[in-house]
């Protein structure tokens, strides 16, 4: 008996060997099934949510469009012809002052030292630039010399120039109503400028009697602006459709000059007072006629819209051109 027990142990070994091992791989397809069972759920999943969005997306915001027919706007639906592009009104005045809390009547005047400084600070770096290489003086040279020189007068020679080291003194800025347009306003600010801006020329008076240039009476002239106080006035007006910016001067100014001359030759008359006079007085109408209330100086604004502006105009005009070459 315990010879076949011996016997037979080995082949119940070998036995419990094969049923572990098939058990081993029972348990390993089952894993691999139920790994590959929660793979293909996730991607039927995902592809389901995807399909589900694609399907809701195009039927609720998406529409078919033949060929050959634009897709429909806002802007002619129902058959509608849109109307043309019309230029907003701007606010007016009344509202402008209401949203910026401004009262024309009770507002007290504001100081304006921080201009002051940005205007002194401009001044200070145009008189340094007209001293290179005497820029500003040959420059003034050419324009007394120009066109605008009548034929009695003779070469016009600058022998000197100064722009001054004072600064005009900015105050008392005010919004008040302006006289035209009706229901507009303007900025008036105080000016006060006590300095001494001296232009010094030497010319000649020809005589061009019984001939032309017969004679010809030497000149040198020293002239200076002593003294400005005045009010100056910033408004806003529309000219030819484009938005400019009017700078004047209130009548009650007070404009002092400094005039000293030389007349002749060998014998020489001077600080005439009657070339005092006659300068002096054609000195403040040219300023009347240029810089005083209701003349003064427009200077444009600039525009975001110019070369747009002026592009489409151009576009118009050559589609206009075509169209007209070709009616027979």
């Amino acid at each position: 008996m315990e010879r076949q027990v011996q016997v037979l142990a080995p082949e119940g070994q070998d036995y419990l060997i094969e049923i572990t091992r098939h058990f081993d791989r029972v348990v390993a397809a089952q894993h691999t099934s139920s790994g590959m069972s929660f793979t293909a759920g996730l991607l039927l999943g995902q592809f389901s949510i995807f399909l589900l969005f694609f399907v809701g997306f195009k039927y609720l915001l998406l529409e078919d469009v033949p060929y050959g027919r634009k897709p429909r706007s806002f802007s002619n639906r129902g058959g509608a012809i849109p109307a043309p592009p019309t230029k907003p009104s701007l606010p007016s005045t009344t509202t402008i002052l209401n949203k910026t809390f401004y009262d024309i009547y009770e507002h007290t005047p504001e100081p304006l030292d921080w201009m002051t400084v940005l205007l002194a600070q401009a001044i200070a770096q145009y008189r340094d630039d007209s001293k290179v290489n005497n820029r500003l003086i040959k420059a003034l040279a050419e324009a007394l010399n120009g066109g605008v020189r009548p034929d009695w007068v003779g070469h016009i020679r600058v022998t000197e120039l100064n722009l001054g080291e004072d600064f005009p003194v900015l105050s008392r800025a005010r919004i008040r109503p302006a006289d035209q347009p009706s229901g507009s306003v303007r900025a008036e600010i105080d000016i006060d400028f006590n300095d001494q801006i001296m232009l010094g020329i030497e010319t000649s008076v020809l005589i061009n009697w019984p001939r032309p240039r017969i004679a010809a009476l030497p000149v040198s002239l020293v002239i200076s602006v002593i003294k400005f106080q005045a009010t100056i006035t910033l408004q806003f007006n529309t000219i030819d459709g484009q938005q400019h910016i009017s700078i004047s001067t209130l009548p009650d100014f007070d404009l002092e000059f400094g005039v000293q001359s030389l007349l002749g030759a060998r014998t020489k008359l001077e600080d005439v007072p009657k070339v005092t006079d006659l300068i002096t007085s054609k000195l403040r109408g040219f300023f009347v006629d240029k810089c005083v209330y209701p003349n003064g100086r427009d200077i444009a604004m600039p525009t975001f819209w110019a070369k747009r502006d002026i592009y489409a105009k151009s576009q118009s005009q050559s589609s206009n051109n075509l169209s007209g070459t070709k009616k027979p």
